[in-house]
């Protein structure tokens, strides 16, 4: 049995060097904001785009947007249950018969569980939470 979440997601920019990160994570801890997911990349500009699925999304887009920090918004599906073969295959079944291409997506097991965060265009949301719901 799989368990999905509609995730509110936020994006800042950030510079490509050492501590960069560090310092947007001391000041997300010095504000006690948690967070269930997070993701850095470097983009073809040499810079870096930090993902971020806070606990609490009005927290931190509250605190971003003070900073100067938000850059992006979106909605995305976290998928939860235990960790058997295939079993991400069920997700990924259901949107493309709806017809929702992923734009992203990542995946972890751990101690039996996984977990996967689904990112699809802004304009499939409500068919993907309808394709997601009905696996």
């Amino acid at each position: 049995m799989t368990t999905v979440a509609r995730i509110t997601y936020f994006l800042s920019n950030l510079e490509n060097k050492p501590g960069a990160l560090l310092r947007v994570m001391q000041d997300l801890k010095a504000k006690n904001i948690a967070l269930a997911g997070l993701w850095g990349v470097e983009t073809q500009e040499k810079a870096g785009k930090l993902y971020v699925v806070p606990e609490n999304p009005d927290e931190l887009k509250n605190a971003w947007e003070s900073a100067g920090l938000l850059t992006g918004e979106g909605t995305g599906f976290f998928i939860t249950g235990e960790n058997r073969t295939g079993v991400l295959n069920e997700s990924l079944d259901a949107l493309a018969n709806a017809g929702v291409n992923i734009d992203a997506i990542d995946a972890i097991a751990v101690g039996g569980q996984f977990g996967s965060y689904i990112w699809v265009d802004a304009a499939d949301i409500e068919k993907a939470a309808r394709a997601l719901r009905t696996m």
